[in-house]
């Protein structure tokens, strides 16, 4: 359970902090596991902090106050959260001031819809106060670029709400709505009570622990990607694998998810990016297997899977007989779809015939 370890307040603004021992579980582990794991997936940095904002509007711009900041952090064994809450609008630069003394104990930020939200937005409260804070400077990991790779297709959105419920398994009982927000601070300044605002430092806390436990997951997910257990998008952890260096870790996620993949695009992606690996490590049999398997599954269009055959056929084992055929089936597909340029296969065919007149043997 948090308990309280500090309040302080001024004419302008609180400081309240919450506290939680790392052995608290939130969700599926450990707050102390969810900050290490978590690590693997960046930011880089030694100090990192976990930030959340709450503000009079959800759609930022010029007008739009940041009432509230949540920044949470690993401190003397405990996980520490420290919200800053804007008593009265003349305080903000004071609030801002006391927050940019805060921030500079770390170098590393972790957030969700960060980049286009919250520091942004802090940044331009900095600005109007004619304060300096550098955020674009310090190392940043806005957690929701992770989540449309992972639960966008499985899911149908990567809200924080819809991730908790579907993946991190919270449930908040009691929980004030996120639009609710804005108004119910606007009600505090016209009557005083605080007591209305309290639903909103309690959102907030659980924003943070949420965050928290989020990107340990992503952490968990990318160190054992096949011993995860919640939904997620195989092919989107595929590319994540392959952008950290993982080929072999990747190319099982993009095998996993063509066992039921149907949308063409997404399809294609992942087929292109396994048959990728398969050239550069020399598995041809493997290669050819993939697209074989692709004709015969009838997702991609047969004159597409035909043509990677023919260049497989052409290339790495150069054998233009087999290419030819493969290139001629694929022009007789083509053909029955409409498709207004032929010009690439029939280019190939050329050329293999070429090849063929010259007796080119294939690759023994």
């Amino acid at each position: 359970m948090a308990i309280a370890r500090e309040a302080a307040r001024t004419a302008a603004f609180d400081i309240r902090r919450r506290t939680w021992p790392l052995d608290h579980v939130h969700a599926h582990m450990p707050l102390e596991a969810a900050a290490q794991i978590g690590r693997i997936v960046g930011p880089p940095g030694e100090r990192v902090a976990w930030l959340d904002t709450e503000t009079t509007g959800l759609a930022g711009g010029t007008g739009t106050y940041v009432f509230l900041v949540g920044i949470g952090a690993v401190e003397e064994g405990d996980f520490v959260l420290t919200q800053y809450f804007l008593r009265d609008l003349g305080g903000e630069v004071e609030m801002l001031q006391a927050l940019a003394d805060h921030l500079r104990r770390f170098d590393a930020l972790v957030t969700f819809n960060g980049s286009r939200f919250d520091l942004p937005l802090l940044q331009t409260r900095f600005l109007l106060s004619r304060l300096r804070h550098d955020f674009e400077g310090s190392a940043h990991l806005d957690l929701m670029t992770l989540a449309r790779r992972l639960w966008y297709r499985r899911l149908g959105g990567y809200s924080m709400a819809l991730l908790e419920q579907m993946i991190l398994k919270v449930d908040r009982f009691l929980d004030v709505a996120g639009w609710m927000i804005p108004s119910l601070y606007v009600q505090y300044l016209s009557t005083g009570d605080l007591d209305a605002l309290e639903p909103v430092f309690a959102h907030n806390a659980s924003d943070l622990l949420s965050l928290l436990s989020l990107h340990g997951l992503a952490g968990e997910m990318l160190t054992h990607p096949q011993e995860t257990k919640v939904a997620v998008d195989w092919s989107g952890l595929g590319h994540l694998l392959d952008a950290r260096g993982d080929g072999n870790a990747a190319v099982e996620c993009y095998r996993s998810a063509l066992l039921d993949e149907r949308d063409l695009w997404a399809r294609r992606r992942t087929v292109t990016a396994l048959a990728r690996h398969y050239r550069k490590e020399g598995l041809i049999d493997l290669l050819l297997e993939l697209w074989d398997g692709e004709f015969h599954t009838g997702v991609l269009p047969r004159w597409l899977v035909l043509e990677r055959l023919a260049m497989i056929w052409e290339w790495e084992l150069r054998d233009p007989r087999q290419a030819l055929m493969c290139t001629e089936q694929a022009l007789t597909h083509l053909n029955g779809t409409g498709h207004p340029s032929p010009e690439r296969l029939i280019h190939r065919r050329q050329r293999l015939l070429r090849k063929q007149a010259l007796g080119l043997a294939p690759r023994s």
